[in-house]
């Protein structure tokens, strides 16, 4: 552990009697990290840190110094019986591949060029035994209407969704960018294959700017949501967001999981700590026992 980790370490303990004390009835929740969290870590340290810090399944949104899975050389064919034996080493499961595939896309070349690459990554995630894939929609295209680029995106989660049959992968829209409204995402995603499609819900994402509640999100979308993304910090009004250490931001963690627990979600929390885009954060070894210490407080 370096200098700045011990540092935060030690404050954060000061702050350990009053934010994680766990009430003998907190319910045994199913805990997933994202990669971005730790982006100078190799493939065996994310696994072996997963499992020691009590993670039960990890996102990949990259790895050291490769976004893109489909060029990362752990992530090439030859390797992935490696990547397989090694999540069933460490007992951690490999639960979604962030692709950077985006839907928006109408122009042939650019849409054929995305809907290939997500094609790849499901075609990786049925060999990894990986139930989900990550595809987002970007900025809707400013020429055309927002009808046009809703339906667009639901066109070409069909084209996927259809891809799937016969596997088990299951592609799963991004809350992102331009489709933060609840309505909106509910819109896409009706008549949607229930096996094949699904949605990860980020409150954060959407809060950010739409200010829509989570019980409003939640209710909108409940039939949809196979994965919770967390993350915490504070709201404003500009595009910059100041991340926070769980629990020391402005989103409601507890009315978020209280949400969630009363309807039985049995799917995984994973946390979203963005240190690959902001590597002014707490390092990884700080924030991710703080996730699950606050996270199992509820």
């Amino acid at each position: 552990m370096n200098r700045k980790s011990f540092l935060q370490l030690s404050a954060l303990g000061l702050l350990a009697p009053a934010l994680f004390s766990k009430p003998t009835t907190a319910p045994q929740r199913k805990l997933c990290f994202n990669t971005l969290a730790c982006p100078d870590w190799s493939l065996p340290e994310i696994f072996e840190n997963a499992q020691k810090m009590g993670y039960q399944a990890v996102e990949f949104r990259g790895i050291l110094n490769e976004v893109d899975l489909l060029q990362s050389p752990y992530f090439q064919k030859s390797q992935r019986h490696k990547i397989k034996e090694m999540a069933a080493n460490f007992d951690v499961n490999i639960l979604n591949l962030n692709s950077s595939a985006v839907l928006h896309e109408y122009e042939p070349s650019k849409k054929n060029l995305n809907l290939d690459t997500a094609k790849r990554y499901i075609d990786m995630a049925q060999e990894l035994d990986c139930p989900y894939i990550r595809v987002f929609p970007n900025y809707f295209p400013k020429e055309k209407t927002k009808a046009f680029a809703l339906a667009t995106i639901q066109e070409n989660l069909a084209i996927l969704a259809d891809y799937c049959s016969g596997s088990r992968v299951k592609v799963l829209l991004d809350t992102h960018s331009d489709l933060v409204w609840a309505t909106d995402i509910s819109f896409v995603m009706q008549g949607m294959s229930n096996e094949h499609t699904g949605i990860i819900w980020d409150f954060f994402n959407m809060h950010l700017q739409t200010g829509e509640s989570p019980e409003k999100m939640y209710h909108t979308l409940k039939d949809y949501i196979s994965l919770v993304q967390l993350k915490d910090g504070y709201f404003k009004n500009d595009a910059a967001t100041k991340y926070t250490l769980t629990g020391n931001g402005e989103v409601p963690i507890a009315e978020i999981l209280a949400l969630l627990d009363r309807t039985h979600y049995n799917g995984y929390l994973s946390f979203e700590w963005e240190k690959r885009w902001h590597p002014e954060l707490a390092e990884p070894e700080i924030a991710l026992p703080h996730f699950k210490r606050i996270v199992s407080m509820y």
